[in-house]
């Protein structure tokens, strides 16, 4: 199980459920008991969609670059 949440920096993270924190790209490590839980998904990739989705229309922030030229 993992949980879907977002740092302090505005960027949406997934995590094991289980774990204690995650740390964020920006540098920020955040504990997971204290983070509020946006969402839950059964496997990562079902949590990558989430956090796909959340950045795309909350910020326009994706955090992603395209592939192509």
């Amino acid at each position: 199980m993992f949980v879907v949440f977002r740092c302090s920096c505005g960027r949406h993270l997934y995590s094991l459920k289980d774990a204690k924190s995650r740390t964020c790209p920006c540098g920020k490590r955040t504990i997971l008991s204290k983070a509020r839980v946006l969402a839950q998904a059964e496997d990562a990739y079902a949590a990558g969609d989430i956090v796909r989705k959340l950045q795309l229309e909350g910020h326009g922030m994706t955090g992603f670059k395209s592939a192509g030229p």
